[in-house]
């Protein structure tokens, strides 16, 4: 992974803090997603207010910073508008051009015992988080970068929250071929993903999941 400049670094920290301070904007939007207010602040989230000029075209948009120990790394985009974003032709996920898609959410590998889950995507990650399974999300079902072996190699599984269709089948198979750790399918029914199945069963149903 490239290595971040300190004025990347100082960037990044002052564009989180900034649009932290327009969360409120966004209350109906994760109130929607089940995810509370507090929690979402206490992971950075954040509304594009007045955004610094690399990031003019996310006006408006949940802003969502992956962190590190060392500070943020990186931020993706989430559309707040209600409406369809595919029909509409809207991406609903933009991510910062020019940098790596980071993996969201890696402090919860601090957290973990010996196992961690795997969420498609930064706003599943946060539901498993907010009801207490230490939880990575990754930009993609298609995605894994070699180095993603070197974060879950100190762990005696990972359970793989996928979305319910092909890709997330695919993306089973894939990490299972890339990890040595043992990868637990944990896969949403079909046509769900984690935050709906959430919403419709309660954490109970996702932490059903994990076999300790």
């Amino acid at each position: 992974m490239p290595k971040l400049s300190n004025e990347r670094r100082k960037f990044l920290t002052r564009a989180t803090l900034q649009y932290q301070e327009h969360l409120d904007d966004a209350q109906g939007f994760l109130e929607g997603r089940g995810i509370d207010l507090e929690f979402a602040r206490s992971v950075g989230l954040g509304v594009v207010r007045n955004p610094e000029a690399q990031h003019a075209d996310y006006e408006g948009r949940l802003a969502i910073p992956s962190i590190t120990n060392a500070g943020p790394v990186q931020m993706s985009f989430r559309c707040l508008k209600n409406h369809d974003c595919k029909y509409e032709k809207c991406a609903k996920i933009l991510r910062a051009r020019g940098w790596p898609n980071w993996l969201y959410g890696v402090q919860a590998a601090d957290q973990a015992d010996d196992w961690i889950a795997v969420a498609e995507g930064e706003m599943d990650a946060i539901v498993l988080q907010m009801i207490g399974i230490p939880a990575i999300g990754v930009p993609g079902a298609e995605v894994f970068k070699d180095h993603y072996a070197k974060v879950f190699e100190d762990f005696s599984r990972v359970y793989m929250f996928a979305d319910g269709d092909q890709a997330g089948s695919d993306m089973i198979k894939k990490w299972r071929d890339r990890l040595d750790t043992a990868v637990i399918d944990a896969q949403m029914p079909d046509k769900e993903d984690v935050n709906s199945m959430y919403l419709t069963h309660g954490p109970e149903f996702l932490i059903g999941k994990i076999k300790k």
